[in-house]
């Protein structure tokens, strides 16, 4: 529905125009306005597709009306009324994008063929905005589409010449030649099911111009983009807040990694490649969720002698059921631990879970799932602290008894079986914390058992194959892209639609066009 202005100083005049409009149910919003100050002011503080004005009004005339409207809003279709001895004089001083003039006194049929004909130019100019805004649209899609796929070559070392220069010069033109990379690390499915909310929340929080990547379900990574490298105080608050917001919007708590500024593409794999090691030392940081790459932290050096006398001294205690001194030789570990062995959070969990192991299995009456229990607690911990809190809490609890009964799956045989799993199952809701369910561990040591085994993580290699059976789909059979995202387990087809863009750097369309 358009909206129509009336602008006539006498009452009369201005019901007139509204009662032919509803009585012949134009389909048309109706203003009044007694005077062109009136209806400028109006004009200006609304929308406003139609004017029907009189040209003789005191303080602002329909002329004067006209004249100021055709400059300020040429989009608007004018439509002008006067008397006969006045219409010459209207034709010969108006120079103003006038749509159309009427005579008083208005006859009703040529009333309703200007209408009519005013109503099907605005038509026509709706029509060519929406054509033009689908245009730009596209356009832009486009646009946003290349340059993630270039940003994600670029994380992964795989960006060429052609792109990177061409991804320099673009941000040359916008004067922003500097970029922040900020790694955002999640222990859950989170960029899975909060992707446009958390995009929206960035959007919110950060002030300078960005792009967002998806790596997967758990990270993602942010392209600040700056005429000058930030300080890193500024960044320090910016990667605070994101955190608080995420934490009150959504109910997350996440990690963050922030880079040294480059200005060049081909600098970022290597500086990715560096903040995910750093994420190792968040564990050894107590409670501090935000790390810069440009900070020193190097693998300690440390002494397997010295490091197994401790746990030796921890082992002997427990089995003599000396837990007062088995607390201070844990104390003693937990001191060696954070002064010299930042080398590996993974590692630094696996000792405590060996320790886990003597603590419960001397009790001979747990079932191997309920051990899973402490296991996964350790596991989960995220710092240095609170691993050392877990551990002193069990020691409290437990009674030390009976010597500890080895049982060990074979990890090789273990990695065949889970892969088996999901081979059969890739179409299922399928989650590191369900097969780690289904196969007796904890999701952490899982997740390490098969980084270590295979090279790739665990969500990686889900992914691998469900996007191994949709391009075997999309060759072999003629099922609806659209279709195809619940048979390989996901959530809905924009988010396979993008992660199989991620992965073969096309479109499931496209793919398949090439493939025919």
């Amino acid at each position: 529905m358009y909206r129509i202005l009336i602008v006539d100083d006498e009452r009369i005049e201005r019901q007139g125009i509204l009662q032919l409009i509803k009585t012949h149910q134009l389909d048309l919003e109706t203003l009044l306005a007694e005077n062109g100050e009136v209806a400028l002011e109006i004009i200006n503080n609304q929308p406003i597709d139609i004017l029907i004005t009189d040209i003789k009004m005191p303080f602002m005339d329909g002329l004067e009306l006209a004249e100021h409207v055709s400059k300020l809003h040429p989009n608007i279709e004018i439509i002008i009324y006067s008397a006969f001895n006045e219409f010459e004089y209207a034709r010969r001083a108006l120079r103003t994008n006038i749509s159309n003039y009427l005579l008083k006194p208005i006859q009703v049929t040529e009333f309703l063929a200007v209408l009519k004909q005013t109503i099907e130019t605005c038509d026509e100019i709706a029509a060519q905005n929406m054509r033009t805004d689908q245009l730009l649209e596209g356009y832009n899609r486009g646009l946003v589409y290349e340059k993630e796929k270039m940003l994600l070559d670029a994380l992964n070392g795989k960006s060429n010449a052609v792109n990177s220069r061409e991804l320099d010069r673009s941000m040359d033109q916008s004067n922003h030649t500097w970029i922040h990379l900020i790694l955002v690390d999640c222990g859950r499915k989170f960029f899975d099911i909060h992707h446009d909310s958390f995009i929206a929340l960035l959007s919110e929080v950060i002030s300078y111009e960005f792009d967002y990547v998806n790596m997967d379900e758990n990270q993602s990574v942010l392209f600040i983009n700056h005429h000058r490298p930030i300080d890193k105080e500024t960044l320090r608050v910016l990667g605070e807040t994101i955190i608080q917001k995420t934490r009150e919007a959504l109910s997350e708590n996440l990690g963050l990694v922030v880079g040294k500024a480059v200005d060049r593409l081909d600098q970022v794999h290597d500086l990715y490649t560096e903040m995910e090691r750093m994420l190792e030392f968040r564990f050894f940081m107590e409670d501090q969720a935000i790390l810069f790459s440009d900070e020193q932290f190097t693998q300690a050096n440390f002494n397997d002698i010295e490091l197994n006398q401790i746990l030796e001294k921890v082992y002997q205690c427990l089995e003599y059921n000396d837990i007062e001194v088995a607390k201070y030789s844990l104390e003693l570990l937990f001191s060696y631990l954070k002064t010299k062995g930042q080398f590996s959070s993974l590692y630094t969990k696996f000792i405590c879970s060996e320790i886990m192991k003597k603590v419960v299995t001397r009790e001979n009456k747990l079932e191997f799932t309920e051990m899973n229990v402490y296991l996964d607690s350790i596991y989960r911990t995220v710092s240095l602290h609170d691993l050392k809190d877990f551990m002193f809490a069990i020691f409290d609890k437990i009674e030390i008894s009976t010597e500890m009964k080895a049982k060990d799956d074979s990890n090789l045989k273990l990695i065949r079986t889970i892969r088996e799993l999901i081979g059969k199952e890739y179409g299922e809701d399928l989650s590191l914390e369900g097969i780690a369910e289904r196969v007796y561990l904890t999701p952490s040591y899982l997740s390490y058992l098969f980084k270590k085994e295979t090279g790739q993580s665990l969500i990686r290699y889900i992914t691998q194959v469900r996007m191994e059976k949709a391009a075997l789909l999309l060759t072999e059979s003629n099922m609806k892209i659209v279709d195809m995202y619940t048979l390989l387990g996901y959530r809905s087809s924009t988010y396979f639609i993008q992660t199989f863009r991620n992965y073969y750097g096309v479109t499931p369309a496209k793919f398949r066009e090439s493939s025919s």
